[in-house]
């Protein structure tokens, strides 16, 4: 049997269904302000823009750029100084203790070599290579004691000691050449006696492998060896 609604029910019924519609609407509303997606519409005629961003995220945003900004001054501010730091340093040391050799162009930069003491005609030529990141310095109570014999030469190789920093890639071939660059453009003829320590005899070893009409003797002072590397 179908019973009809009576006019204040169905009344009743239909407010009740718009206010919950309402409360529906409002709830969304607030809900978007809250998130901080609701934007301005857009003028008459022009396309919707995408939704700004939040002003929390445009906050932390403009901050995080300030912090990056004071980090990459403070980066470039420290590079300077070193950079004039050392440009000061080595002009100090160069007016402070000045080179002992020449310094020989190879090339676009220059090589130090020290040569002492007098050989007899045609003897041979005494070099001395020092190991790896040392100088020529570490021959200074050798080199004496061979001088008084015979004519020995001592020399750094690029970026060590009084030399200039040499193109890379620095391998032991490029030395090799360095070193025979070095000894024809300062006169120093051969026969050699080439003596090396550690990484020196490295050199050494390729120098009379590559040119052994130049090589008297070779004489390897605890030696580094190819098969080492």
């Amino acid at each position: 049997m179908y019973w009809p609604l009576r006019s204040h029910t169905y009344v009743h019924c239909h407010k009740m269904a718009e206010r919950r519609k309402q409360m529906g609407i409002f709830s969304q509303r607030k809900q978007t302000k809250r998130s901080g997606l609701q934007a301005k519409p857009p003028p008459r005629g022009e396309a919707p823009d995408h939704p700004a961003l939040p002003k929390r995220r445009k906050t932390v945003w403009r901050r995080t750029r300030r912090v990056l900004l004071i980090v990459a001054l403070v980066i470039a501010g420290l590079s300077l100084t070193g950079v004039l730091y050392q440009t000061i340093a080595s002009a100090v040391d160069a007016s402070s203790y000045p080179a002992p050799g020449r310094l020989i162009d190879v090339g676009g930069y220059r090589l130090h070599l020290y040569c002492t003491g007098t050989g007899r005609p045609g003897s041979p030529t005494v070099i001395l290579d020092e190991g790896q990141a040392r100088t020529s310095l570490g021959w200074s109570k050798v080199q004496p004691g061979v001088a008084s014999f015979t004519r020995v030469c001592s020399y750094d190789r690029a970026g060590y000691g009084w030399s200039d920093t040499g193109p890379l890639p620095r391998t032991a071939g490029r030395m090799v050449t360095e070193l025979h660059t070095l000894l024809a453009r300062a006169g120093v003829a051969g026969p050699y006696v080439l003596v090396g320590h550690s990484y020196g005899g490295l050199i050494m070893q390729l120098y009379t492998y590559t040119y052994p009409q130049q090589v008297a003797g070779l004489v390897l002072v605890d030696s580094v060896h190819a098969d080492q590397l």
